[in-house]
């Protein structure tokens, strides 16, 4: 393990080695000191390309917590020059170098599709791992968390790429066999990460995030197929995982895994209707916006929130108590707050399910003077947004206005309120279609199908 912590006035070589050597270390950093430390970075043709690599691993960090393009194109930047720098050296060192720009190259392009939902990211990230796996030759292994250093082992360097690719394929495409083949090559990754991990005392931070992405495609499977067994297992998983865990040593990783619980626990209680499920979903959320500071991760406390948000919507549905739909509400609110930025595929899917939200509540109270005050907000917000600055979010309030039109026909049965809700969810679908946004296709779709499927008033 490195020695020395981040600005504790140590040599300059010792730190940076030691954000390298360690990405656990990471989480213990703000963004605000993050930026603080990119910025103090040499330019970069005073940099070695060790300096690139670190400065790669940071500014895609600073991406995955604040969802700004700008920075996750810088540090596939820096990735690049590193590699450029020693592609014409055939030292042993030059090579793995070679290989680990090439591997940041990857989780970069991985980030972006899962950032911004781009078609092209998995696509880039592979070949970037096959350029990594090419330079290294089939015997050597690489590293997974950014350092440089073959580590050796099943779950290390490409290894891990090629498990991660695989699920953020299947998360993708939603292939059900796809899914249950990654989760078992990540049982067997983990269980030889658990072995190094209790010989070696490392790698906890490594060990974390696999299970946490074994727990996700659980999760997908058990949603798309309504199968309680694999939510069961996800969420035992998780509460397992967090009890391992320190929060004060791995904040983050114990936020996501709390944020994952709570999916998974909602999701179970969707499929059972108890409330107690989703009391405890809105625990687990609570706790992880209670483990992340303020200002430390804006894309997980906005997860957090959202999830929160959800929580509390299914105990209103599971409890048949319409006042449980003002805290949902609340906590959707605060996570588009904590969301930074316009076009944020995760900003449109909290906007949708704060208007489905706003519906439900309508819709259970009766209430048609609220769907009127809801109709206005949206309608508002598409004048506001006819500019073209944010199809997505004009998009998203189309679904939400072919939402309002859709319970009013429910409540009223009055005449062409399902006409009007074909017609919006048709105009968001092509906007959806268009940016390759396969969740929120879906749930336009099945709008769209639900609202045909039932007569419309003459």
């Amino acid at each position: 393990m490195a020695r020395g912590k981040l600005g504790d006035g140590r040599g300059e070589q010792d730190r940076r080695v030691s954000v390298l050597a360690e990405p656990a270390r990471l989480e213990l950093i703000d963004l605000p000191l993050l930026e603080t430390l990119v910025s103090d970075i040499p330019p970069p043709s005073a940099q070695r390309p060790a300096r690139l690599l670190e400065q790669c691993v940071m500014l895609r960090e600073i991406a995955r917590r604040n969802g700004l393009r700008p920075r996750l194109i810088q540090a596939a930047a820096a990735a690049e020059r590193a590699a450029q720098a020693v592609q014409r050296d055939t030292s042993r060192d030059a090579v793995r170098i070679f290989a680990a720009a090439r591997l940041q190259q990857a989780l970069c392009a991985l980030e972006r599709s899962r950032l911004f939902a781009e078609d092209d990211g998995l696509d880039h990230a592979r070949a970037h791992l096959t350029a990594a796996e090419r330079a290294l030759g089939e015997s050597c292994g690489g590293s997974g968390g950014g350092t440089g250093g073959a580590n050796g082992g099943q779950f290390s360097g490409p290894n891990l790429m090629h498990a991660r690719l695989r699920a953020a394929t299947a998360l993708v495409t939603g292939d059900q066999a796809s899914i249950a083949t990654t989760v078992e090559l990540f049982d067997k990754a983990i269980f030889a990460m658990e072995s190094r991990v209790r010989a070696s005392g490392l790698g906890q931070h490594d060990l974390a995030l696999a299970r946490c992405e074994r727990a996700e495609l659980l999760i997908s499977m058990g949603q798309r197929l309504k199968d309680a067994g694999h939510l069961e297992q996800a969420a035992k998983a998780m509460e397992a995982l967090c009890s391992e865990l320190d929060p004060d040593y791995l904040p983050q990783s114990f936020a996501r895994a709390q944020i994952l619980r709570g999916a998974a626990l909602r999701a179970l209680g969707e499929c059972t209707g108890e409330a107690h499920l989703m009391k405890a979903a809105a625990g687990a959320c609570r706790a992880a916006l209670d483990a992340i500071p303020p200002r430390h991760n804006p894309m997980d406390r906005a997860r957090a929130a959202h999830g929160l948000g959800l929580a509390f919507q299914g105990l209103a549905e599971a409890a048949s108590d319409v006042r449980l739909y003002r805290p949902a509400l609340f906590a959707m609110d605060r996570a588009l707050t904590e969301l930074p930025g316009q076009g944020l595929p995760l900003r449109a899917v909290v906007a949708h399910d704060r208007a489905v939200c706003l519906a439900r509540r309508a819709e259970r109270s009766g209430d048609l003077g609220a769907l009127a005050e809801a109709e206005s907000a949206f309608k508002a917000e598409l004048i506001e947004g006819s500019g073209g600055g944010d199809p997505v979010a004009w998009a998203v309030t189309q679904v939400a206005l072919a939402r309002i039109y859709e319970v009013r026909a429910d409540l009223s049965n009055a005449p062409g309120e399902r006409s009007k809700a074909a017609y919006a969810l048709t105009e968001a679908l092509d906007v959806f279609a268009d940016r390759g946004l396969k969740s929120l296709s879906d749930v336009a779709q099945a709008a769209l199908e639900r609202v045909r499927s039932r007569p419309i008033p003459s």
